[in-house]
Parts: structure tokens; C-alpha cells; sequence
């Protein structure tokens, strides 16, 4: 069974596309179609997320007590760290390295 890494990058003028990301991993979860999922929202996503309060609230709906991961480098550039309290904040690079060297594939949105 595959292991997934959804990396959601689009912001504002990519909504749509930031919410099917976020769709498919949940589902992904919820439903079994893998193994193992992480999600990481990053860059643009990140302005989605503090910006526009439906969308935030979807993530968290959608998540439950699943907390992704956040970029801590963009949260604390941005001002964002204690708006992003419910993600995983770290220095995503290292992360996104490591999870790929674990066999987890990534997907971009």
C-alpha cells in the first residue's frame, strides 16, 4: 500500500485546487486508500489558511485531530505562527526530504 505526501501549495487564486488536494488526502485517510498520509501546506497555502476562514475551517472539518504540517520558516516570516497553532509547524525542507527518502510519494496541489 502506498504511503502519500500531499504537498498543498496553492493559495488564493488556486482555491479550487488547494481544496481537491486537501479532499483527496482526507479521503485518503478516511477512507484506507493509503497507507500512511502527511500533509504539508506551504508558501501560498499557508496566506489560504490564516486569510480565508472557510477554507480554514474545511481543513480543520475535514482533518479532525489530524494536524498537518506547516512551514515554520513562512509562520514566523509572515506573523502567522500562533493563527497556524492547529499544524505541525517545522522547517518543511528537511521534512519533505526525509519523508520522500521513507517511501512516501508526493503529490503537489
Amino acid at each position: 500500500m502506498s504511503k502519500l505526501l500531499v504537498i498543498i501549495a496553492s493559495g488564493k487564486e488556486a482555491k479550487e485546487k488547494a481544496t481537491a488536494g486537501l479532499l483527496f488526502a482526507a479521503n485518503s485517510m478516511r477512507f484506507g486508500w493509503a497507507e500512511k498520509v502527511e500533509i504539508v501546506f506551504f508558501g501560498p497555502s499557508q496566506d489560504l489558511l490564516v486569510e480565508d476562514e472557510s477554507f480554514r475551517e474545511l481543513v480543520v472539518g475535514q482533518l479532525g485531530e489530524y494536524r498537518p504540517l506547516a512551514c515554520k520558516f513562512i509562520a514566523d516570516a509572515r506573523g502567522y505562527s500562533e493563527k497556524l497553532s492547529f499544524t505541525r509547524l517545522e522547517y518543511i525542507g528537511e521534512v519533505v526530504n526525509r519523508l520522500i527518502d521513507e517511501g512516501f510519494t508526493p503529490m503537489v496541489f
